[in-house]
C-alpha cells in the first residue's frame, strides 16, 4: 500500500468521509457510521454540500449530547455514589455501571439518527438503508480533496482532551512532588482544585492530608485520612489519623484512642509501636511515671533480642528524660549514654511517629 492509498484509508475512517458513489448511486453516512443510506440517483454536489453540512452539526449535537450526558453520570451518580457502589456485589456495581450510560447513550443515538433521517427524506428524498463500506476505490476525489486541504479541527481536539488526560495523570505526581519539597500551601491549594474534578482518588486526599497535618490543621487532616481510607477501601491510614489526633483531642480521650488501637493489633509488633508511641504522648503531656513504665517494657523485649518496631535508641533516650523527671539522675545518664553510644547523630523529641508521608 504506498502513502496516498494509506491516507485514503485514514480519510475512510474519519468523519470528513460522509458519502461514496455505488454504481452510480450516491450512499450518504448515517450518524453512527455503521450504515448509511442509498439514493437511486448520484447526487449532485450542491446538493451533497448542503447535506455534509447537516450531517456535521448532527454528528456534532449526538457527540455533545453523549459528552454532557457521560459527564453528568460521572457527577451526579458515579461520584456521590462510588462508596455505596463499591459495597454492592460486583456483578450489581458492574450491571449498574454499565447498563445506565449504554441506555442513556443509545436512547441519544436513536433520538439525533430519526431527526437526520428526517431530514434527509425531507430534504433529499426516499432512501435505502444499507451498510455503510467505502472503499478507497468508490471515494469520490473531489471529497478527498477537500479533506487533504481542510485544516483538522479533531487534531487540536485531541491534543486538548490529550492535555487534560496528561493533567488528571501527571498533577497526583505533582502535589506529591510538592509535599515532598514542603510546599504544603501549594499542595493544598492544587489538591483542592484537583478533588474538585475527581473525588474519589484516595492518594490525593492523603497528600492533602499531610498537607493539613503540616500545616496546623488537625482537624481537617483526619477527615481527608478518613475519606482516604474510605476511597482506597482499606484502613492503611489508620495510624496518621491516630497520630493527628495526638494534636487536638482532649488527654483522657487519646488515651483511650490508644489504648483501643492496641487491643485490636494481632501482631505483637505493632502493639509495641503503638505502645512507643503512647510513651512519647505520655511524656508530651508531662504524665513521667506512666511513660517510664512503657519505656521498661519496650527495653525488655528489646533485650530479650525480638524483632521490635520502634527505635530502641529513641526508647532509651526518652526513657533517660523520663528517669531525669523523676529523680532518677543516674540511671537517665545511663540510658542517655546508651542512646548517644547507639546513634551519636540522632535528634531525639516525643513528637508522634504515626504520621507518616504518604
Amino acid at each position: 500500500m504506498n502513502m496516498n492509498d494509506f491516507r485514503k484509508k485514514i480519510f475512510l475512517n474519519s468523519q470528513y468521509c460522509t458519502y461514496y458513489i455505488d454504481k452510480g448511486c450516491t450512499v450518504l453516512a448515517g450518524v453512527m457510521r455503521s450504515f448509511g443510506y442509498k439514493y437511486a440517483i448520484k447526487l449532485p454536489g450542491e446538493k451533497l454540500e448542503q447535506v455534509n453540512v447537516v450531517y456535521r452539526k448532527f454528528t456534532t449535537l449526538m457527540n455533545c449530547l453523549m459528552g454532557a450526558e457521560i459527564l453528568l453520570f460521572v457527577y451526579l451518580f458515579l461520584f456521590p455514589n462510588f462508596l455505596k457502589l463499591t459495597k454492592l456485589p460486583f456483578f450489581v456495581m458492574s450491571v449498574i455501571l454499565c447498563a445506565i450510560p449504554l441506555i442513556m447513550l443509545y436512547l441519544t443515538y436513536i433520538s439525533v439518527n430519526y431527526l437526520y433521517e428526517n431530514y434527509l427524506s425531507r430534504y433529499v428524498g426516499s432512501f435505502q438503508k444499507v451498510k455503510f463500506q467505502p472503499t478507497i476505490y468508490n471515494i469520490e476525489p473531489q471529497a478527498y480533496e477537500t479533506y487533504r486541504k481542510t485544516s483538522k479541527k479533531s487534531i487540536y481536539v485531541l491534543a486538548f482532551m490529550m492535555a487534560i488526560f496528561l493533567y488528571f495523570v501527571f498533577m497526583p505526581m505533582a502535589i506529591d512532588i510538592m509535599v515532598a519539597n514542603g510546599k504544603y500551601k501549594l499542595a493544598l491549594k492544587t489538591s483542592n482544585v484537583y478533588s474538585k474534578f475527581i473525588p474519589i482518588f484516595p492518594d490525593v486526599y492523603a497528600q492533602r492530608a499531610y498537607a493539613k497535618f503540616k500545616l496546623g490543621k488537625y482537624e481537617d487532616a483526619v477527615k481527608d485520612f478518613e475519606l482516604a481510607n474510605d476511597y482506597s477501601l482499606s484502613k492503611v491510614f489508620n495510624w496518621d489519623i491516630l497520630g493527628v489526633k495526638t494534636y487536638y483531642i482532649p488527654f483522657d480521650e487519646m488515651i483511650n484512642e490508644f489504648d483501643k488501637e492496641i487491643s485490636i493489633r494481632d501482631k505483637k509488633i505493632d502493639k509495641q509501636f503503638l505502645m512507643a508511641e503512647k510513651a512519647d504522648y505520655l511524656m508530651k503531656n508531662k504524665k513521667y511515671n506512666n511513660a517510664l513504665k512503657i519505656y521498661d517494657e519496650l527495653i525488655a523485649t528489646y533485650k530479650k533480642l525480638e524483632d521490635t518496631a520502634f527505635s530502641p535508641e529513641r526508647v532509651y533516650f526518652n526513657r533517660g528524660r523520663a528517669r531525669a523527671l523523676t529523680g532518677d539522675i543516674q540511671g537517665a545518664a545511663v540510658d542517655t549514654a546508651v542512646s548517644r553510644k547507639m546513634c551519636p547523630e540522632c535528634k531525639f523529641d516525643f513528637e508522634t511517629k504515626l504520621v507518616q508521608k504518604p
